[in-house]
């Protein structure tokens, strides 16, 4: 005979099994997103702008996978920050939009840190 208890018990643990693989794949889409964010930070910092946005895609990929995975709003700014890194540096060989495109995502950056 199902009790009341271990009905509710097994809901939970059901519920528990259901979300425990969303949160860790959003952590390690998180890692990387942090990750390529950083390499892209370093690239346009070395004055290539053409690798910041390879590595600034790559990050939006991982990052909107994680926010897929589990909402943030911390994620959300930083996609939008990230968004704007790529535009800026896409087909650019000017210093100064390079350097605009690092601001942006080291503000997408500071923003994924926090989603941790």
């Amino acid at each position: 005979m199902i009790t009341r208890r271990s009905m509710i018990a097994t809901s939970a643990l059901g519920l528990v099994l259901f979300v425990a693989p969303r949160v860790s794949l959003a952590a390690e889409h998180l890692t990387q997103t942090i990750g390529e964010t950083k390499e892209a930070i370093q690239e346009g910092r070395s004055g290539y702008p053409a690798s910041l946005v390879e590595h600034a895609t790559n990050a939006l990929d991982h990052a909107r996978a994680a926010q897929r995975a589990k909402a943030d709003p911390n994620l959300e700014t930083g996609i939008k920050h990230l968004r704007r890194a790529i535009r800026t540096a896409q087909g650019t060989h000017s210093q100064r939009r390079t350097a605009a495109a690092v601001r942006h995502a080291e503000t997408a950056l500071t923003h994924f840190q926090s989603a941790r």
